[in-house]
């Protein structure tokens, strides 16, 4: 391995050092963890120290659109959060990140810097694969590597990838046992009959490559090591975090016209962004994974084994209510114009967001500023602040929290044409679907950001069966595979329109999602039992009491590690939602079933539930079924509780043909769209924006955070 200053290496790579924000301390830390916080804070010259790694260009084959996206997302969010000075983060991208610069800063800025109780962070996005460990052909082994930007194999098909059992071995050589290793990308070629192969970070399987004799001899040499390294710090052994997609799962990024991300690092980052203090790993996991299958139908699963003994914070750093938030302020223009940077939001709203929104923040404990954004660009944006009369002095770094969320009523599905399609069934799919009052645009696929993706199957013979829907990250939707050989792209176009209508709904439905950002004081459970056991699932706003008891901790009969929430067949589970306020609130509940059908539930008691007081759903668990469908698939709840009430919803739930007012009852929703419409309206009115502060309000939603709160629960049936 090549050696040299660290200080000089570290200029060559074009270290670019930004300025440190700055936020108060209320910490929130239960008994049982004041030893592992005092431990982090017991030396005032422990270190924390990051190598960020993100590939988009190679030297030789397809570039990738969100892994530099991604080291941005890690860095501010290591900066502004978690107290990381700048200068002790490496960043490294397209053509510094070769395998001799990754490696030699893993050795000079981590390896010979950190000392113990450090805390060190690394990550990679980019390209992985399996190669050979030898030549073999009778007797050889497959192994997992990140692919770097020199890589161009030689004659004899030897690559110079970083095995990542390497830089697992690296990371158990640390002084410190405070470590997180990030992997955005995946190593296995995914079979799925997937619409967007181009988005996922992972290179086609050759069977001919082999590693290099020089990261073979690395690989051998730490394999040698580690024993002895383990043996004189014990404490380390598995006691660093590793997050990235399983082995064999897919790897996806999300592309637009100006945002591409890859998507478990921003489901990571901006989960991190939001989380409460006292977050375990295990929650923020389960969390990520949540986030992540709604976009891709939990076909990038995550890798993550809960440790007892170090699962308390995230990153094995504490996080603060003062630095919890959805913007960064990155540029003062003037004294009341400033960029911004969006990093806590849900992607699904990032993607809508619309001009006017706002966002607060308070300064130096004298007064409130609002700051309304005027230009959004991807998640930079530049806002104005609205009423700062006392000319009050706002820094960069400072950290904002969302207040009214502004999206267009106008709302329908931007659908892609995929790249497999020829040019005359682009043009009849075009023609089609543009005349759908659902569809706002038709693009070709990579043009910009896409709900839908409409692409046609083959069979092996490679002859068409037909159109199909699919995810924005290339997931095939339930209920829209052909039903007939042969089929017309009007045909096909004609049939998905039901599909369409749910994916619409659904798109509405989750432009509500603001547990982490609501200011309602509202706590909700899901109770699941089956065999005589019980799992209780809990979520929480961020002025939820539940947030500021010490020790609190929800028991459940068993542990359960499962990322997503695993309802087996034959489960009964209730919903409780605790009103937290001194006034009543109104509820809904509604869902996407594993049949991918839009169900509501309805009680002839009320929809409200009274202040201090609990609801209880079902009512009558012996006679309602929340789940009316026994199909193995994916679902997800969405409860919203809001101040004022949903007539206009209600008004339009009670039409509905099997509705019977007398009875408690889960319902398919015949109108899914307009019911997610009448939400929508429901919430704006309910807001009562002053109409000053937000123009044009005859075309979008206004929606204050202190109004509302919707929770999701993502569930599979087992």
């Amino acid at each position: 391995m090549m050696k040299f200053s660290r200080r000089i290496f570290l200029q060559s790579v074009g270290l670019s050092v930004t300025s440190l924000g700055t936020w108060g301390s209320n910490l929130f830390i239960s008994k049982s963890q004041l030893n592992a916080y005092g431990e982090i804070l017991e030396s005032s010259t422990s270190q924390k120290l990051a190598l960020l790694v993100g590939i988009n260009q190679y030297s030789q084959g397809k570039s990738l659109k969100g892994c530099t996206t991604d080291v941005e997302l890690q860095k501010d969010l290591l900066i502004y959060r978690f107290g990381f000075e700048p200068n002790n983060i490496v960043t490294l991208t397209d053509h510094q990140a070769t395998r001799e610069n990754i490696l030699t800063v893993f050795e000079e800025h981590l390896l010979k810097q950190v000392q113990n109780n450090d805390v060190v962070v690394f990550h990679f996005s980019g390209y992985g694969r399996q190669v050979k460990l030898n030549n073999n052909e009778d007797n050889f082994s497959l192994v997992n590597s990140l692919i770097t930007h020199d890589n161009i194999p030689s004659q004899d098909n030897v690559v110079n990838d970083i095995l990542v059992d390497n830089i697992i071995n690296l990371a158990q050589s640390f002084k410190t046992n405070k470590y997180t290793l990030i992997f955005d990308t995946n190593f296995v070629p995914s079979s799925l009959p997937l619409a967007n192969k181009l988005s996922l970070r992972c290179q086609d399987f050759n069977d001919n490559l082999v590693i290099s004799e020089a990261e073979l001899n690395l690989s051998q040499k730490l394999v040698n090591n580690t024993s002895q390294i383990l043996g004189k710090n014990k404490s380390n052994q598995l006691s660093g975090l590793i997050l990235s997609p399983v082995v064999d799962s897919i790897s996806t990024e999300i592309n637009s016209f100006n945002f591409n991300v890859g998507l478990f690092t921003y489901a990571l980052t901006e989960s991190l962004w939001q989380i409460f203090p006292e977050t375990d790993n295990l929650t923020l996991m389960k969390k990520v994974a949540s986030e992540v299958t709604l976009f891709s139908g939990n076909n990038e699963k995550l890798a993550f084994k809960p440790n007892t003994k170090i699962d308390i914070f995230s990153y094995h750093l504490p996080t603060e209510y003062s630095s919890q938030g959805n913007a960064i302020i990155t540029n003062i223009i003037e004294p009341n114009l400033v960029e911004l940077k969006l990093i806590g939001l849900p992607l699904f709203v990032l993607f809508n967001y619309q001009l006017n929104s706002c966002f607060v923040t308070n300064i130096d404990n004298q007064k409130m500023l609002t700051l309304q954004i005027i230009a959004l660009e991807g998640n930079k944006a530049k806002a104005v602040i609205i009423n700062n009369d006392e000319k009050l002095v706002i820094n960069k770094g400072v950290i904002l929290k969302e207040f009214v969320r502004v999206i267009k009523k106008n709302t329908k599905l931007n659908i892609a044409l995929n790249h497999t399609l020829e040019k005359i069934e682009k043009v009849d799919a075009t023609s089609a679907l543009s005349a759908i009052d659902t569809i706002e645009s038709v693009i070709n696929f990579g043009d910009n950001f896409a709900d839908i993706i409409f692409s046609k199957l083959t069979n092996l013979s490679n002859v068409i069966d037909g159109y199909s829907l699919f995810s924005s990250s290339g997931i095939l939707l339930t209920n829209t595979f052909p039903k007939v050989s042969h089929e017309a792209v009007s045909s096909a176009v004609k049939r998905l329109i039901p599909s369409l209508k749910i994916a619409l709904a659904e798109k509405l439905f989750h432009l509500t999602l603001n547990q982490y950002s609501s200011l309602l004081p509202v706590s909700v459970s899901l109770e699941i039992s089956h065999n005589n056991k019980k799992f209780i699932t809990k979520k929480q706003t961020i002025n939820s009491y539940l947030n500021s008891v010490k020790d609190s901790k929800i028991k459940s009969s068993f542990v359960d590690n499962n990322l997503l929430i695993n309802i087996p067949l034959g489960s009964r589970f209730t919903i409780n939602i605790d009103n937290e306020n001194d006034y009543d609130l109104y509820y809904l509940l509604l869902g996407i079933n594993s049949s991918r059908q839009i169900i509501a539930y309805f009680s002839p008691n009320s929809g409200i539930i009274n202040q201090g007081k609990t609801v209880s759903i079902a009512e009558n668990s012996d006679s309602l079924k929340l789940i009316v469908n026994n199909e193995k698939n994916l679902g997800e709840f969405i409860l919203i509780c809001a101040k004022s009430p949903f007539n206009k919803t209600l008004n339009k739930l009670y039409k509905t043909t099997d509705m019977k007012l007398d009875i408690e009852q889960i319902i398919v929703v015949e109108n899914p769209v307009i019911i997610a419409q009448c939400i929508l309206e429901d919430l704006h009115l309910g807001s009562n924006i002053n109409p000053n502060l937000v123009n044009n309000v005859t075309d979008i939603y206004t929606l204050a955070l202190s109004n509302w709160a919707t929770f999701s629960f993502v569930y599979q049936i087992e």
